[in-house]
């Protein structure tokens, strides 16, 4: 059975209160410094979470965000459990939740709101950081990851690769004559089109797979453990369904597209998969566009 000791919004008035004078033994000064020492939320909240053992016995803290879908947890939750939504300057900040087996004193949970309050500042700042860096990882317009998120991406399978031979696959998608959509139909139009096909792939795709924007009509997919039978299988899902669509403007607009694939277990070197990739892709387009090429 749970049983909550208080449930709370805590703003900018506890931050406030909690920077005054007051006579409990806490070091409001050295830990609002301590907390503004990084601007990643997992370091930030363990900073938090250590002050807060060594100040009151907590069995577990816990933190979610609902807009970034962010969680981070230590501890074994217990029954009695104190719940905060932290806001500041009416943005949601996220919840934080502290448990352990007996229920938490009053002085106990205004101690915890003070500490909370001063957790506030550095939480959004760090929210406006990782923000901004999801932000530079993402195309704005489709809403996929972007050529800088692709090449951190690949990367790390490549490395993977190295150290344990982990197999990944690559394809590189055109629209076919995409030019000329924006020519007919306008930039718009074109717009349109270039979302609907980013949405149609990630919705044929797997969990675990990527998609990102490459530039311009171009998409890549990162198929992690996938041979090239496996991503050949994939693509070719790829191609039918965008071959299904019809994107609306002021009138109906047919998308194919050309894709082209490799992968790492039919290669000599796993640095060359996404020239293989890109090199299939355009002998799809001189075959005459709407298929699937494969190399080596």
């Amino acid at each position: 059975m749970n049983a909550f000791s208080t449930s709370k919004v805590i703003g900018i008035e506890g931050y406030r209160n909690a920077t005054k004078g007051n006579k409990e033994p806490l070091d409001v000064t050295g830990l609002a410094l301590r907390l503004q020492q990084t601007l990643e939320i997992a370091p930030l909240l363990q900073t938090f979470c250590d002050e807060l053992a060594f100040s009151i016995p907590c069995d577990s803290v816990s933190y979610r965000n609902a807009h970034t879908a962010f969680k981070y947890h230590t501890g074994e939750l217990r029954a009695h459990r104190c719940r905060y939504q932290l806001e500041l300057e009416n943005d949601y900040l996220g919840h934080i939740e502290c448990s352990r087996s007996k229920p938490f004193t009053m002085k106990e949970t205004d101690l915890i709101e003070r500490l909370l309050s001063l957790l506030i500042y550095p939480l959004r700042n760090s929210l406006l950081y990782q923000k901004a860096v999801d932000d530079s990882y993402r195309d704005p317009l489709t809403q996929i990851g972007n050529r800088a998120a692709f090449n951190e991406a690949l990367n790390r399978e490549i490395c993977s690769f190295k150290r344990h031979l982990t197999s990944f696959s690559l394809m590189v998608i055109d629209i076919d004559h995409f030019k000329k959509v924006n020519d007919t139909y306008g930039h718009i139009a074109g717009d349109g089109v270039l979302q609907s096909v980013a949405k149609e792939i990630k919705n044929t795709l797997r969990r675990s797979d990527e998609v990102f924007r490459y530039g311009g009509e171009e998409f890549v997919v990162m198929l992690s453990n996938t041979d090239l039978d496996g991503a050949k299988f994939i693509a070719d899902r790829i191609r039918k369904n965008i071959s299904k669509m019809t994107v609306e403007s002021h009138s109906e607009i047919k998308v194919t597209a050309s894709i082209g694939v490799s992968a790492t277990d039919v290669i000599r070197d796993v640095n060359d998969t996404l020239y293989h990739a890109d090199k299939a892709l355009y002998q799809a387009k001189e075959e005459g566009r709407n298929r699937v090429v494969v190399r080596p």
